[in-house]
């Protein structure tokens, strides 16, 4: 069959944009019949691209020399990152017409690979039937989710240490960090980013939102949202408002599980939907990201899952929480992306395609990682995919509608997004432009002016002056590199004022002898502990490698427990306390007995600079002149401590 589509300009031009989409998809019919003589496969054929318009998928791993049976045998999965666009891969966003990708870290080595995987992303879609450009996104909420290789980039110490300034600066740092993030994003050809994280974190023990939120406030997240997404958005990048209807109060990870908020009506309008409800109000906001949450109050309605039990739907599956609530009653006219479909709280319960049909029909106009594309056979398996879906539709014409109204959003979006062919001359320009713009002097600035503000000093003993006069300190920071860090800014610091410590010495929480610890305390003035509770999927990469190993945690859950033993040794011999938190810093009623000095951070994110040598982290340095008086602790909680 002779089909050529990308003359057909019309079904995407602005103009006819500004109908209905029930008009555009008519219209698009017609001229397909010109071109093809059985107007019924040229129907079909349009469906499978409005389709594939809408979903989003992760490329992050391929190995073509391995089957689909064997990238899923323990200890065999493909953990080949996909660095360059393999022209199997690129044949595959052409012949389908692919709306989006979603990058992770794995994908992303230096500026120069990023720019031309990029580049030959986007020439692989322009060549696509529809000719349109992919959006291609990433997390980079800045702090502890970053996907851009911290030492090429600028990664900030994150939104709750943002929070911190807010008393004293207003909404400076989040506006700046987020044209910095823009930057730099738009720099690399990445066109969306899924942040601001604008849920309200009103829960100390929340295991996946915790110090990615700006506030337990819901003024402040709003405020705080608004400018960062506005900053992302002035430098040509598409923005993302996350978790809708809101994450912040739960004590489940929805990667590995399915949160439920008990909020009643009330409470969900005064906290959870408030950050979104004033950003619809005061700015344009073009996307937003469902959360994988059970909401009663706003959704009690149940649905079968794939056990054939009946449970309360996710709000990803929920036409009552993203059509009725967020299109009807708050108004939104932009995008409404699903988080990742692999996270535990729908795979766990949904098949792919019962949990994408079930998120169309609710109103969701993309469907984020559905399904994995990891081998040659799995490329197969996604066209039979978009193929088992249109089947579905077309069972239904009322979705079918539907689909072209999100499929016309979706194009509308694009309009402002590259279009062209990028050139290898061309190419050459975009890696010089953006070697000049990712993590730059001015973006570092950024970064350190932030981290200086936003520490926190919850208390200070009247023994404690700083540490100018200490000849010996003992640093205890949870993995080895936030402890060579931390000793490098001390003798850096006590260099600087004339005092170097005779000794400065190390250990961390992740692996270390207790006997030697207490040993080399026994000979020690001071004591620096930090502690972090472990991570989770979404700083690491996803559900996916946690599940398969390609990823590990490296902090057990008994670190708070061997820090509060560190410190009541320390105090009961004499020396001086000094603990820092790098997240919430909860537990404080245990930690303040045996602490001189109390201090947040809310980050204590590392990267290796080979120029120096050394281990770089923005909070420890910032820290660092706090501990020597270079600087006052400015940044005030943007939390309540119990």
């Amino acid at each position: 069959m002779l089909l050529h589509l990308k003359s057909n300009k019309t079904f995407f031009s602005v103009n006819i944009l500004k109908v209905s989409g029930l008009i555009l998809f008519v219209s698009y019919l017609i001229a397909m019949q010109g071109c093809v003589t059985n107007p019924l496969t040229a129907e079909r054929i349009i469906l499978e691209n409005q389709l594939a318009q809408k979903i989003m998928l992760d490329l992050r791993f391929y190995c073509p020399d391995i089957s689909a049976a064997e990238a899923e045998v323990d200890g065999f999965q493909c953990k080949q990152p996909m660095t360059k666009l393999p022209k199997e891969l690129a044949q595959l966003i052409t012949d389908t017409s692919l709306g989006s990708i979603i990058l992770f870290a794995q994908n992303i080595e230096s500026v120069a690979q990023t720019v031309t995987l990029t580049r030959d992303l986007q020439n692989a879609a322009l060549k696509s039937r529809v000719a349109q450009p992919l959006l291609i996104s990433t997390d980079q909420e800045g702090g502890r989710v970053v996907r851009i290789p911290r030492d090429i980039s600028t990664s900030f110490t994150g939104n709750m240490s943002i929070g911190a300034t807010y008393a004293r600066q207003g909404d400076k740092y989040a506006r700046e960090v987020g044209k910095v993030l823009g930057a730099e994003l738009k720099a690399l050809g990445i066109n969306v980013n899924h942040g601001p994280d604008v849920d309200v974190n009103v829960n100390l023990d929340n295991p996946v939102i915790n110090v990615r939120s700006f506030s337990e406030n819901p003024q402040i997240v709003a405020d705080l949202g608004i400018a960062m997404l506005e900053g992302i958005e002035s430098m040509g990048v598409i923005a993302t408002l996350k978790h809708f209807p809101g994450h912040g109060d739960t004590n489940v990870d929805s990667h590995t599980g399915l949160p439920t908020v008990l909020h009643n009506l009330s409470l969900a309008k005064r906290v959870d939907l408030y950050p979104f409800s004033q950003a619809l109000k005061k700015t344009d906001v073009k996307m937003i990201m469902t959360a994988h949450i059970q909401y009663p109050a706003l959704d009690s309605s149940e649905v079968v899952n794939k056990f054939g039990q009946s449970m309360i739907k996710p709000a990803t599956l929920s036409k009552k929480i993203l059509t009725k609530l967020l299109r009807e009653e708050m108004g939104f006219q932009g995008l409404i992306i699903t988080d990742a479909l692999d996270m535990a709280g729908i795979s766990r319960f949904f098949t792919p395609i019962e949990a994408v049909l079930a998120t169309f029909d609710a109103g969701a106009d993309i469907a984020m990682m559905p399904m994995k594309i990891r081998t040659k056979e799995d490329i197969n398996r996604f066209k039979i995919f978009i193929k088992d879906l249109a089947d579905r539709v077309e069972e239904q014409q009322s979705m079918a509608d539907e689909i072209a109204l999100s499929v016309a959003r979706i194009t509308k979006a694009k309009q402002a997004l590259v279009s062209d062919i990028v050139s290898d001359e061309q190419l050459v320009v975009n890696i010089s432009k953006a070697k000049q713009i990712l993590g730059n002097e001015q973006h570092k600035a950024i970064e350190m002016s932030l981290a200086q503000h936003a520490i926190v000093e919850i208390s200070k003993t009247k023994n404690v002056i700083n540490l100018k006069g200490s000849n010996k300190v003992h640093v205890v920071f949870p993995k080895p590199e936030q402890s060579k860090a931390m000793v490098s800014y001390l003798a850096q610091a006590s260099e600087v004022e004339g005092s170097v410590a005779k000794q400065i010495t190390y250990s961390s929480l992740l692996h270390y002898d207790e006997r030697t610890l207490f040993s080399q305390l026994n000979h020690s003035d001071v004591v620096i502990v930090a502690c972090d509770s472990q991570k989770t999927a979404v700083e690491l990469g996803g559900f996916e490698d946690l599940a398969h190993g390609n990823i590990k945690v490296e902090q057990g859950p008994n670190d708070s427990a061997k820090a509060l033993k560190i410190l009541k040794y320390a105090k009961k011999h004499g020396i001086t306390t000094v603990f820092v938190s790098l997240k919430l810093p909860t537990k404080l009623a245990e930690y303040s007995q045996y602490s001189d000095w109390l201090l947040a951070t809310f980050d204590g994110n590392t990267y290796y600079d080979e120029q120096t040598a050394k281990f770089v982290a923005p909070s420890l340095a910032a820290l660092t002149d706090i501990l020597f008086a270079k600087q006052q602790a400015k940044g005030v909680l943007p939390i309540t401590l119990k």
